[in-house]
């Protein structure tokens, strides 16, 4: 189901699972053990439970709706917080917060909800892993809206709506943004019109120091930046971190651009195929590497900036098309793929060029995967929807 926005997958659980295969020697702060329900590629079989009293490694939520954007918040004083958009067919959707509550009972506790026009294609919270700026939150859709979560309250209140198509009647939907890490004045957008902006978020002061004040937008520049529709968008940490970040669209291509010099673009990649290319996800410790995935394609490919154009490897083991991908936040050479095959996969990447044949853990759902997300603010976690429901899990 490898669409712009997908129907979700299906998972056992909700138990205590444990298998007894240990992973291979991995880098320190990598990951430790197998996830739950997380065996070693061939293994296949039964999933053990683990025996009382040990921590739980699967936590899972049932929402009332069917879900597809999902985000970790990165504020370390709110942990095991994510925020779930909802995927119904029409006008009205959702936007729920949860946070487990109770890691002995795996309870999530909803913390907030709002309305919100259309299914968000993303949900993003600020990149804010001190917990010093405002408690904001990013959605696209239609447009992109900035809302506001109250510290003593919960509730939700829009802060900003932002349109850079004003002297139309009609919007050009967006299929994705992404949240400046270095610079949490920055968002970029990606639209089916072809094009890329660059916002500023302005708070009237610095938005790390903002209390009260409410967010308002301009746009720093906006670009065609395809030749068709544009399916993501994401900031590189390359160059200070701020400046440079590339694109996918229906194109097929892989683009490069640097907001200091927008006069041109680099073509990192292009697909043989010429099939479109839905999403792109930066190495998040090392800035050469990035990942992409083709519409109905069976596997990952790994680009290296400094050898454009031909993958620097292929992860070829899912058996349906790749729905989602996210890099280990804590490790250079870890990355999770997810998929209608009904498994999520985590890869160890560190022996390329030499060809990467397996993957190193796997979990096995009972429907398709549609959505994967690794926690920033605490990498020993991986989170998943599935139609109606989400699970967290240990890595």
């Amino acid at each position: 189901m490898n669409s712009l926005m997908g129907h979700g997958p299906h998972m056992s659980g909700g138990q205590n699972k444990q298998t007894p295969f240990q992973t291979p020697s991995l880098p320190t702060a990598s990951l430790r053990q197998n996830p739950p329900g997380m065996m070693a590629p061939g293994q296949g079989g039964q999933m053990m439970p683990s025996s009382g009293g040990k921590r739980k490694e699967i936590y899972k939520y049932d929402a009332p709706f069917t879900l597809y954007a999902m985000s970790w918040s990165n504020r370390p004083d709110k942990k095991y917080r994510l925020a779930l958009g909802s995927f119904i067919e029409e006008y009205s959707n959702k936007v729920q917060i949860i946070q487990l509550t109770d890691e002995e009972n795996g309870e999530f506790k909803v913390k907030g909800s709002f309305d919100h026009p259309y299914p968000t294609t993303k949900i993003l919270w600020i990149p804010d892993t001190k917990g010093v700026c405002p408690d904001l939150l990013a959605t696209s859709g239609d447009y992109l809206r900035i809302w506001k979560v109250s510290e003593n309250s919960g509730e939700v209140k829009l802060e900003s709506l932002l349109n850079n198509n004003k002297n139309s009647d009609f919007c050009a939907p967006l299929t994705s943004f992404d949240w400046n890490e270095l610079d949490p004045n920055l968002v970029g957008t990606s639209s089916i019109d072809t094009t890329c902006t660059i916002w500023g978020l302005e708070t009237g002061q610095a938005i790390g120091r903002i209390d009260n004040n409410s967010v308002t937008g301009m746009v720093r520049t906006q670009l065609i930046a395809h030749d068709k529709e544009v399916f993501d968008i994401a900031f590189s940490r390359a160059g200070g971190g701020r400046d440079i970040f590339a694109s996918v669209g229906a194109d097929g291509s892989v683009r490069m651009f640097d907001l200091r010099h927008l006069e041109h673009s680099t073509i990192i990649y292009e697909d043989a195929q010429q099939q479109p290319l839905l999403r792109l996800c930066w190495n998040k410790q090392d800035p050469n590497y990035l990942a992409t995935m083709a519409t109905d394609g069976l596997e990952v490919i790994i680009l290296d900036v400094r050898v454009p154009c031909t993958p620097v490897a292929t992860l070829k083991n899912h058996t349906a098309c790749v729905n989602g991908i996210a890099w280990a936040p804590h490790s250079s050479c870890h990355i999770c793929s997810a998929a209608d095959d009904q498994q999520a996969l985590i890869w160890d990447i560190q022996q390329m060029p030499r060809p990467i044949d397996d993957p190193i853990l796997a979990y096995r759902a009972d429907g398709e995967i549609n959505q994967v997300q690794w926690a920033a603010g605490q990498p020993d976690w991986i989170a998943i929807c599935y139609n109606q429901s989400m699970e967290i899990l240990r890595v």
